[in-house]
């Protein structure tokens, strides 16, 4: 099979492309996913805000979502952990209709990094699993690597270190930035309605169901442009492949792969693997059936990933 994209693109096709594979944006509602987590209280950081549900006797897990997204995309997971988990989730200011602050020279990525390495190292949570989708899991490999102490797990959610060598594997990280640059400034600057219209382009590749491709256009019609349009330059343009050999904790990594994709099952496996060839411990799940949004495309398989790894505390020790 052909590798995803071999070759040079425009500048609208980067977007499109991009904001297919990037974007971590749907509703809780989706796919039976009705319950919203309750609120046991609220936390305000810097960048972005952290709600908690569960049950303060259950395993301590960060759920960090993509770009676009708000914390709600993890409301139908929560609700089934239940007591089982005492669940942190993340929403990152400028999405899911939140406020939006000034970064000043802070990225959005290396901004939520700095907070939750904070929150962390202040005892807010210990032997943690950081649970990220897509932007969210390169955020969580960054808070791994600076709070080691703190983190017992990592859950990647489709994603990947370096998401431009997933389009083109010879491309060069100088060469990723240059397009990056050029995509986040005319994303921030093009006028709302191209903005989401150019976002359509990509929805059939975020869910298989027509209501989860409904649900990201109406989380991208929530979310702040110019800070999506910066998020988006960070992810596309950086390669977070040096934080993984200082990553010690176990990594559990789930890919999509449903029919019609532009790689065999197998061919993408490798190309995931040879992403996370860094990391001292790594633990490949296909997820079939399924596009970006596993935890909607198939919320059981999801959720018994996941569940296996929160009842993995205490096993090595």
């Amino acid at each position: 099979m052909k590798p995803i994209g071999s070759g040079k693109m425009s500048i609208g096709g980067w977007i499109a492309i991009a904001v297919a594979i990037v974007i971590g944006a749907t509703a809780g509602q989706a796919n039976g996913q009705t319950g919203a987590h309750t609120d046991r209280a609220r936390q305000t950081l810097n960048t972005l805000q952290i709600e908690r549900a569960g049950s303060e006797s259950g395993r301590d897990v960060l759920f960090i979502p993509g770009l676009a997204t708000a914390g709600d995309v993890w409301a139908g997971t929560v609700l089934a952990l239940g007591d089982s988990v005492d669940a942190h989730v993340v929403t990152l200011d400028g999405f899911g209709g939140a406020s939006t602050v000034d970064r000043g020279e802070t990225g959005v990525v290396t901004g939520a990094v700095a907070d939750l390495v904070a929150w962390l190292e202040a005892g807010q949570a210990e032997d943690v699993v950081l649970v990220g989708h897509s932007m969210g899991a390169q955020i969580a490999l960054q808070v791994a690597a600076a709070a080691p102490d703190r983190v017992g797990d990592v859950v990647v959610v489709d994603s990947a270190p370096f998401f431009a060598r997933l389009f083109n594997p010879a491309i060069t990280h100088e060469q990723a930035a240059g397009y990056a640059i050029g995509v986040s400034g005319q994303m921030a600057a093009a006028p709302r309605e191209q903005f989401l219209a150019i976002s359509r382009q990509g929805l059939a590749v975020q869910s298989i169901s027509e209501a989860g491709q409904a649900q990201v256009m109406t989380w991208m019609e929530q979310a702040d442009q110019s800070v999506v349009s910066a998020a988006m330059g960070e992810v596309m343009g950086t390669d977070y492949s040096s934080v993984l050999p200082h990553v010690s904790a176990p990594v559990t990594v789930m890919v999509a792969w449903s029919e019609g994709a532009p790689m065999s099952p197998e061919a993408l496996e490798s190309v995931y693997r040879d992403q996370y060839a860094g990391l001292a411990m790594l633990d490949l799940h296909r997820i079939d059936g399924s596009r970006h949004f596993i935890m909607l495309d198939q919320p059981d398989a999801f959720r018994s990933v996941l569940t296996g790894v929160i009842g993995a505390e205490g096993e090595d020790g």
